[in-house]
């Protein structure tokens, strides 16, 4: 078993698109897990939880937003120096920020509005 595993919203086209390619570069050395009501149960989250932002499990710690990102990219080949430089102090804090006030509360948003239409 991959020491990370990550829970992503695949409803979410960019979401998908973006694990997508991280799939493919990882080779098999993460485990890619899409959101579903049982899936979410197994991670203690509720879906709106889970949808919000990005999970992530690694070596069994919970990682969530810019953490599980950097956990993918410390994986991935062309992506460790960006990791590296996201752990930084005052970027990481920035990017936190961006991440947690900006991007995830749009995309949670638009999923809200994808499922409200479907």
């Amino acid at each position: 078993m991959a020491d990370l595993e990550v829970l992503y919203n695949s409803e979410c086209p960019i979401c998908d698109k973006e694990i997508s390619h991280y799939k493919k570069m990882s080779k098999g050395k993460i485990i890619f897990i899409p959101i579903s009501p049982e899936t979410v149960n197994a991670w203690g989250l509720s879906e709106d939880q889970a949808a919000q932002k990005l999970h992530a499990r690694f070596n069994g710690v919970l990682l969530t937003g810019l953490d599980a990102f950097q956990a993918i990219w410390s994986k991935l080949p062309y992506y460790r120096s960006l990791g590296k430089i996201t752990a930084v102090r005052p970027i990481k804090l920035m990017l936190n920020i961006i991440y947690t006030w900006v991007l995830a509360p749009f995309l949670f948003k638009l999923h809200k509005s994808r499922k409200k239409r479907n």
